[in-house]
């Protein structure tokens, strides 16, 4: 199986990376610093070229994407456009263009989060997007052609990361293990529209 991780330096990214490089011969890692796979999601070119340069792929795992965290009332325009062109438009069009690269019946795997359904402050830049990308999920894994499937992990905030004893969103902390451990499940089962939730 032929494997791209996006954002393979990141801290979600890097430890699916990890893991399935002691699983999978052939795991790519790109992100935005890297030399030999360099990739900006913001940027349809970067997209495109980083699959011209890799063979055809079986999976794809996205776990880049920006925005910013601000209160409602401080939140710009121009603030919710940080989002909107990278974890929300860079993850479509990430999936627009992966399709023409990809074997038949590959996997494409977007990364959300707990702020689609639950509150949590000064979010409201971010929280929308996820659910913005869990209604293109729903839609999209209908009509993508070849057997490709498009699901998402949406994790909660992970421990290590956030103080273990509180809770974010209404929900305490998760692993990291056990959220690599969605990923890995959407690459090997057949499952095409899931939101793989973890928290």
């Amino acid at each position: 199986m032929k494997i791209l991780i996006i954002s393979a330096t990141g801290m979600i990214g890097s430890a699916v990376y990890n893991t399935l490089k002691e699983q999978y011969s052939e795991v790519f890692g790109a992100h935005r610093n890297s030399v030999s796979y360099p990739i900006d999601i913001t940027n349809k070119s970067s997209i495109e070229k980083l699959f011209k340069n890799l063979p055809k792929l079986d999976a794809v795992i996205n776990a880049a994407g920006t925005a910013v965290w601000k209160p409602f009332s401080e939140l710009s325009e121009q603030d919710y456009y940080t989002g909107i062109r990278s974890k929300l438009m860079g993850q479509i069009n990430l999936v627009h263009i992966a399709q023409e690269y990809l074997n038949d019946s590959a996997s494409i795997t977007l990364t959300t989060g707990i702020l689609a359904e639950h509150y949590e402050p000064n979010t409201t830049a971010l929280s929308f997007i996820y659910g913005a990308i869990h209604s293109f999920i729903n839609t999209v894994s209908n009509e993508l052609k070849r057997g490709i499937r498009l699901n998402a992990v949406a994790p909660g905030a992970i421990a290590g990361d956030f103080p273990n004893n509180q809770k974010f969103a209404g929900h305490f902390p998760v692993t990291i293990q056990d959220v690599v451990a969605c990923y890995k499940q959407l690459l090997i089962n057949k499952s095409t529209g899931t939101i793989y939730k973890k928290y």
